[in-house]
């Protein structure tokens, strides 16, 4: 998207989607919370993290970076963590979806 923001007033989005074994939600967020959270919070340009945990064991993660590379790569970079801690728990692989954030209101 074009538009004349500077770099610093624009946000990227990586988001994760996947399915956990029933029953390991608050297992799920008590982990990342403790292991990839204090890691995202370190990387370059990191804004906000959310956890979503939805219906049908469906979580859904959001990472906010005003860096594109930062939000693009976090996965990778997080990948090694994420087999060992966070493996165990999931259902299926997750579903990655990096982007600009175009329109955000957060009251």
């Amino acid at each position: 998207m074009n538009d004349k923001r500077n770099d610093s007033e624009r946000t990227f989005a990586a988001i994760r989607r996947g399915k956990i074994k029933p029953g390991t939600a608050e297992e799920f967020a008590v982990r990342v919370k403790a292991g990839a959270l204090p890691v995202m919070k370190k990387m370059e340009g990191f804004k906000a993290y959310f956890l979503v945990a939805g219906a049908d064991d469906t979580i859904i993660a959001v990472s906010l970076f005003t860096n594109k590379a930062t939000a693009e790569t976090s996965t990778q970079t997080l990948m090694p963590w994420i087999k060992e801690n966070l493996g165990p728990l999931l259902a299926s692989p997750t579903e990655a979806i990096d982007g600009e954030v175009v329109v955000s209101d957060l009251a």
